[in-house]
């Protein structure tokens, strides 16, 4: 019966080496897709953030946009409200505007230290 099996499943080295390679090249992909997506990191807690190494240095960022969280929270701080703040910057949806200040919440010490690094001296 062993011998049949076999027959019917011939072992052909070429054709099992062959494939190992095809599945060797598909992780090599699949890894380096995995690696690209740790180079941008999106937090699964706030899905319209996002730090990407080449926007802004890193900053975090309305995903898919350059404008920085802090753009956001610094409007805030001066006492504009979600709406406001989401008429003055049309590309963003009010979903986005919220999130942001939810990652400011979460965050405040690195976006205090970007706003800081951002201030505009005073003329004196």
């Amino acid at each position: 019966m062993v011998v049949r099996i076999m027959t019917q499943f011939p072992l052909d080295l070429q054709t099992v080496i062959s494939r190992l390679d095809a599945l060797e090249a598909e992780f090599k992909r699949l890894r380096q897709s995995l690696m690209s997506v740790e180079n941008t990191s999106v937090s699964l807690d706030h899905p319209y953030v996002e730090s990407v190494a080449d926007v802004l240095g890193g900053e975090p960022v309305i995903k898919s946009t350059r404008t920085p969280v802090r753009a956001i929270v610094e409007r805030w701080k001066f006492g504009e409200n979600i709406d406001e703040i989401a008429r003055s910057l049309p590309h963003l949806r009010l979903a986005q505007v919220f999130d942001a200040l939810g990652y400011y919440d979460d965050h405040r010490e690195e976006i205090e230290k970007y706003i800081e690094l951002n201030r505009v001296p005073a003329h004196d």
